[in-house]
């Protein structure tokens, strides 16, 4: 995950307490003692490295989890320890604020740069920060608190998905698939792709170096876009995403959104945009993109995102 030095998010009203956000470097966030007839203080103390990260091998349910940990102040029992929570959610804030910068929305692009670009995105990443979910707390060994919270992926709302792909749609008009007017194909291997009924297509990266994205591209060798933002229903891509990741090939193969009959094409590298290196695109054979839309005919399984890559 990218790291952005720097540019962190500025979150305020937690649990009805007045947040400050320092720039020092540290290990843990510190709960400072409480005044008398005072609002609680926290300084955060920002972290060399940022305790979160993305998981998209979840399918729908693929998220993003950030670790906050807070200090107790000295002497101050249950007090301290409320005192030290309220710290560790402040820290897992900036951790999931870090996280999400660093997201990868396309080739070209991360959160980062739409949140810069507009102030709805930013508002709207701002929103999920502050409403992200806690999923686990507790007392570590060493007398701190620490909070994990989750802000998933994918979702009609309260999703990244939900903000990220409407700012895609904006550059990406829907426009048909490519048809298959000519193939190299032999014509009895054409027949038979056409009655598979096949469910779904799972095109095998494993190894190249793949990265996850919101908005992927299935291309041939040829530079022919067989599939991407353009093609697909956007309520199902915001919902549940483009493509479903997986780590291994036979998983894929035995339960995904694939189906119980999907076409296994194997990728012959994975590559950028025009103006970048970041390896979230796979690339296949003239033969197997030709097999790719003419399966699609019968199936609609392109329209419908039943597509998985193995990464």
């Amino acid at each position: 995950m990218k790291k952005f030095a720097g540019k962190h998010f500025m979150v305020a009203s937690v649990l009805s307490a007045a947040l400050f956000i320092g720039m020092s470097a540290g290990s843990y966030v510190h709960a400072e003692p409480l005044a008398q007839n005072t609002t609680v203080a926290v300084n955060v103390q920002v972290q060399q490295d940022v305790k979160g990260s993305v998981d998209w091998t979840k399918g729908a349910e693929s998220d993003i989890t950030a670790i906050g940990t807070g200090l107790p102040p000295a002497n101050m029992g249950a007090r301290g320890t409320a005192l030290a929570r309220r710290a560790a959610i402040v820290d897992a804030y900036r951790n999931l604020a870090e996280t999400i910068h660093g997201v990868q929305v396309d080739s070209e692009t991360v959160m980062q740069d739409l949140a810069i670009q507009s102030d709805t995105v930013r508002a709207s990443v701002s929103a999920l920060v502050k409403g992200a979910k806690i999923i686990e707390e507790g007392t570590n060994p060493d007398g701190s608190y620490y909070v994990k919270m989750r802000i998933p992926l994918y979702g009609a709302t309260d999703s990244l998905a939900s903000v990220a792909i409407p700012e895609i749609q904006k550059s990406a008009a829907p426009e048909p698939l490519p048809q298959v007017a000519k193939t190299n194909l032999p014509k009895n291997e054409v027949k038979e792709v056409k009655s598979a009924g096949y469910t779904g297509v799972i095109v095998d990266a494993y190894g190249l170096g793949l990265e996850a994205t919101f908005s992927p591209v299935i291309y041939d060798t040829n530079g022919r876009a067989i599939y991407g933002m353009k093609n697909i229903n956007a309520d199902y891509a915001i919902s549940k995403g483009m493509v479903e990741y997986a780590a291994q090939r036979d998983a894929a193969v035995a339960n995904s959104r694939a189906g119980s009959n999907p076409l296994v094409i194997k990728a012959v590298e994975v590559k950028g945009g025009r103006n970048s290196a970041n390896r979230v695109n796979v690339v296949v054979s003239v033969d197997d993109g030709d097999k790719i839309l003419l399966a699609n005919e019968k199936s609609g399984m392109l329209q419908n995102c039943a597509v998985v890559f193995v990464k």
